[in-house]
């Protein structure tokens, strides 16, 4: 049975393959094969996300199949990432452990042009992250995504070795140094990119108007907005119909089309605003 899985003679075999591997190569495939013995996912990925820099990713592995399409995790890197509830959490603070896509993403999440362009363009349909500080600048995560919702006893298994899995990452890449030669210009651009999202239409738009843009791009209701913001649904609705009309679209996925766009030309010659450079260039 899944539930006794945590207690079986090849769980704790995996463990020791885990342990041994710690410090070489054969390390992620055997926490990757752990993993998978208590509920098998198709894509797994480690990703490194420096607080002030360009996130990267130290391992990733999909099995043959029609998920991860190519350059999946090459587009999350260039721009989506900035949308990633993940990665959102983890720069603000999320306390060390496992977290399901569901335990951080906004409400409306699953309704969001991101979801569409990346998960369900991946057929992704659950993802679960070890969120593991090395640091106050410097955070491992490691992705576990499935083709097919996980069931809650799997779930419970995988939350329940977080302290585990937190303690052997932790062995492992603790020596990463973020302040290294190699990354300090990775960290000045990577702020100017994350700052993308927070300047994203400041040159068309009232300082509401890019709040609302930006929460409408992460995800979030008009009902979550409106409780994040202090004012009603109402009010909520016209300022989106105000920066609809100011960005010359109609809907959200144009707002995100726009936004990702932007985002890709910046990073040629990024400007306080991403899209006003781009739009002078339409």
């Amino acid at each position: 049975m899944e539930r006794d899985r945590l207690t079986s003679e090849a769980w704790y075999q995996q463990m020791a393959h885990v342990v041994d591997g710690i410090g070489s190569s054969a390390f992620v495939e055997a926490l990757f094969a752990a993993l998978n013995h208590l509920a098998p996912s198709q894509a797994l990925t480690v990703f490194l996300f420096p607080h002030e820099g360009l996130p990267s990713a130290l391992f990733e592995r999909d099995e043959e199949g029609p998920w991860m399409p190519e350059g999946n995790i090459k587009k999350y890197l260039e721009g989506f990432y900035l949308l990633c509830p993940f990665y959102r959490a983890s720069l603000e603070g999320i306390e060390p452990g496992c977290y399901r896509l569901s335990d951080v993403a906004p409400d409306h999440f699953r309704r969001s042009e991101y979801y569409l362009s990346f998960y369900q363009h991946a057929r992704l349909e659950d993802e679960l992250n070890y969120i593991v500080p090395l640091g106050p600048k410097l955070t491992i995560a490691v992705a576990v995504a499935s083709t097919a919702r996980l069931t809650k006893v799997q779930v419970e298994n995988l939350k329940c070795i977080a302290p585990w899995v937190l303690a052997v990452v932790r062995r492992h890449w603790g020596n990463l140094d973020v302040e290294s030669p190699g990354r300090r210009f990775e960290s000045a651009f990577g702020r100017q990119i994350s700052a993308a999202l927070t300047n994203f239409g400041s040159s068309l738009l009232t300082e509401r108007e890019c709040l609302i843009a930006q929460y409408m791009l992460r995800g979030h209701s008009i009902r979550s907005l409106a409780e994040r913001l202090g004012i009603s649904e109402d009010t909520v609705k016209t300022h989106r119909k105000h920066l609809y009309a100011k960005l010359d679209i109609s809907k959200q996925s144009e707002l995100f089309t726009l936004f990702i766009d932007s985002v890709a030309q910046a990073q040629e010659g990024l400007t306080k605003d991403p899209l006003e450079s781009y739009l002078r260039r339409q």
